[in-house]
């Protein structure tokens, strides 16, 4: 792209064109017509890391692994091919990624403001007050700001690893940018991304050695949803689990071999290529911060519940901000409350995590809202929880996905429902109900009262509810005063 001729001041300047940086200057833009605003992004396109190297595609690829499944179950639905091998034709999907890529990004900048002008470059901080916006073949431009957004996101991290084969690993981004199909591959990590990719690509055929530092994977789920992943991955042809194993040594000479110990032993693997998915560290080593009075320590800014940072017109938001919970719609979320906050000229919006919602596209899907169980017992609080089984589901029998669960986590003094847990295959599509029941503070009796079509997914909610109320009421029961002031009302 060809870059505007940047102004000497603006009004709004926001570094970092992904989810956590466009949603907020082309929302204040809108609010504040007269103002002008300057969107900075590396790449000079529009849609972050989610959209280039996370989330969109690598649910790419997970669709066309899911329709590969699909194949081996036809016949228990009375479809019956004479032939039933597939053919992958990796260059169709790589093809479909680039254009679904491409039509997001180009829709987004269609959508921009006329206020706002978006240039390719980088940014550094020369003072409390004014950037350095450096773009390669041109010479820096010095640009003074009132306000200002940093939503620069995070990298993967790499541990510090020895041997000839460390500059040539590969992590999502390198994965994402040279769309290679190996025939197999070491993982290194047992987080949501090493789980992603090790269920995708096993199911497109790669083979997968899955090395994990933890005796078991996903440490971050609740244990009910987690021990059922690991399950599948150990039943899983393709893919070979090492797990409670530290990889120290990666040498590479024509192929990798990594080296790690495992209950005090050393052992090596070796294969075509190697991905690290071990974690993501916040971008902030080269916008120099110390210049602008912005405080940050190794995980990232730290800002208020404001998303405030401690230089009171400079605000950051998503990945970058140090203990944000890294998601593209958590950082849409984060970048409203910022521009409202700007719009009102002070800081009457606040962020609430605990509301936060997100769904792993594990096989099966794991999706969570609010505090799980173990979040609440640790705050104290006097819980209660249920759990719905799927294979008593009318739609997931159906669907012949009749595997997983419904969990509440339930205040046990109101009925709130604080906390909802999803496995099964498709709870990325009831995930944002769920999201909706936590954040509007809904009680089992408000999801009693709702009347959920059927058959259908959604319906578990109330099922649930429904479950938890008799049990509930089960309990009373047992007090004779109030048995008996029931009895009493049933005969007026």
């Amino acid at each position: 792209m060809c870059n505007v001729e940047l102004r000497a001041n603006y009004d709004l300047v926001v570094i970092g064109g992904g989810p956590a940086g466009t949603p907020v200057a082309m929302e204040y833009a809108k609010l504040n017509q007269e103002k002008r605003i300057l969107l900075i992004d590396r790449l000079g396109m529009l849609g972050g890391e989610c959209l280039f190297d996370g989330c969109i595609p690598s649910k790419i690829m997970q669709i066309s692994a899911k329709y590969i499944q699909r194949l081996s179950s036809l016949k228990e639905f009375g479809v019956s091919l004479d032939d039933s091998h597939y053919q992958l034709v990796w260059d169709k999907i790589v093809q479909r990624k680039e254009a679904i890529l491409l039509k997001r990004s180009g829709e987004a900048k269609k959508r921009l403001p006329k206020n706002i002008d978006l240039y390719k470059g980088y940014a550094q901080f020369t003072d409390e007050k004014t950037l350095s916006v450096i773009s390669e073949g041109a010479k820096p431009q010095s640009v003074s700001f009132k306000q200002c957004v940093i939503a620069t996101g995070s990298k993967a991290f790499i541990p510090p690893f020895k041997g000839s084969g460390v500059a040539k690993i590969w992590t999502n981004e390198d994965f994402f940018e040279r769309m290679e199909l190996p025939k197999d591959m070491t993982i290194i990590g047992d987080g949501p991304i090493a789980i992603e990719f090790t269920q995708i690509l096993s199911t497109l055929g790669v083979k997968i050695n899955l090395i994990g530092r933890q005796k078991s994977v996903l440490k971050q789920v609740e244990d009910e949803a987690s021990h059922y992943i690991l399950n599948a991955l150990k039943q899983n042809k393709n893919v070979n689990l090492i797990l409670n194993s530290e990889v120290t040594t990666i040498h590479y000479n024509d192929e990798f071999d990594v080296i790690y110990t495992q209950d005090g032993r050393e052992k090596s693997i070796c294969s075509q290529k190697v991905m690290v998915a071990t974690g993501r560290i916040a971008n902030t080593e080269s916008l120099n911060l110390d210049k602008a009075g912005v405080d940050f320590n190794k995980q990232g800014i730290r800002t208020d519940s404001s998303l405030q940072s401690s230089c009171p017109h400079i605000y950051a938001n998503g990945d970058v901000v140090a203990h944000f919970p890294r998601f593209a719609h958590t950082a849409q979320y984060g970048a409203h409350t910022i521009a409202q906050n700007l719009f009102l000229e002070h800081n009457l919006f606040k962020v609430n995590f605990d509301m936060n919602s997100w769904v792993l596209f594990s096989e099966p899907n794991i999706a969570m809202a609010g505090l799980s169980e173990k979040e609440a017992l640790k705050r104290g609080m006097d819980v209660i929880t249920g759990v719905y089984d799927y294979s008593v589901d009318a739609k997931s029998q159906i669907e012949g996905e009749d595997v997983g669960f419904l969990k509440y986590v339930v205040n046990k003094k109101n009925n709130q429902i604080i906390g909802i847990l999803i496995m099964t295959n498709e709870a990325n599509t009831i995930a944002g109900e769920a999201a909706l029941i936590v954040s509007k503070n809904l009680t089992l009796s408000d999801l009693v009262a709702t009347i959920h079509p059927h058959p259908t997914l959604s319906e578990s909610f109330a099922n649930l509810a429904k479950q938890m109320m008799g049990e509930i009421m089960q309990e009373k029961l047992k007090n004779p005063l109030i048995k008996a002031m029931l009895t009493f009302e049933r005969f007026l």
